[in-house]
């Protein structure tokens, strides 16, 4: 799928003998592809990205439904910087899961990146209206406060973008985009005192 090529004909034969052995040991192709999605999600949690993408590729043969491979295409294409296929990736899974809140930060946060690449104000606008969806959804999701500070500070409102990012860091500290966090400091200091304007910003102890 991924490849976006006209397949061989022995590519072809190799797909439905894949297909037709998944048939035999699973009791539906659903069921096999969400195995498959396991194994990616495995193999990508080890830092083999390769080896996962050709699972989650065998997952999308499997059940081309299966928002989950989308999902996981737009998060490996944005590790590796590629925001704007990320992107693309990322809005087929949610003509799946329209109200996934962490599908809809991820789509947000990519749109964030590719702004600050394209500067096209299009972007933003579309980055803010993911992220205040996945706020709606789920208030608590970190990752989509912390966005929705980035979207803040492009738009010149900076107290609003410190409110922001310390609500996703109370919630999650992983949220914390520290080299996003120095770019702010220099438009504004941080109005709790939490973090110091130096070269390497800390925190001060809780």
């Amino acid at each position: 799928m991924f490849g976006k090529q006209a397949k061989t004909e022995a590519q072809q034969m190799a797909d439905e003998k894949f297909l037709t052995s998944c048939d035999k040991s699973f009791t539906s192709r659903t069921e096999a592809s969400n195995f498959f999605m396991e194994r990616g999600w495995e193999y990508y949690n080890e830092g083999q990205a390769d080896t996962a993408v050709y699972r989650f590729n065998l997952a999308w043969l499997l059940n081309p439904d299966n928002h989950n491979t989308y999902w996981a295409f737009g998060l490996v294409e944005y590790s590796k910087g590629n925001s704007k296929v990320a992107i693309d990736m990322y809005e087929r899974a949610l003509k799946y899961q329209p109200n996934n809140s962490l599908l809809l930060s991820d789509a947000g946060t990519a749109l964030v990146s590719q702004f600050n690449t394209d500067k096209k104000k299009k972007n933003l606008k579309q980055a803010a209206a993911y992220l205040d969806r996945a706020v709606a959804i789920d208030s608590a999701n970190a990752f989509a406060l912390s966005g929705l500070s980035q979207v803040r500070y492009h738009q010149k409102k900076y107290a609003e973008a410190w409110d922001y990012l310390h609500k996703g860091r109370d919630i999650n500290m992983q949220s914390l985009d520290y080299n996003f966090l120095a770019e702010l400091m220099v438009r504004m200091p941080d109005p709790k005192g939490m973090f110091r304007n130096e070269a390497q910003p800390a925190e001060q102890a809780q």
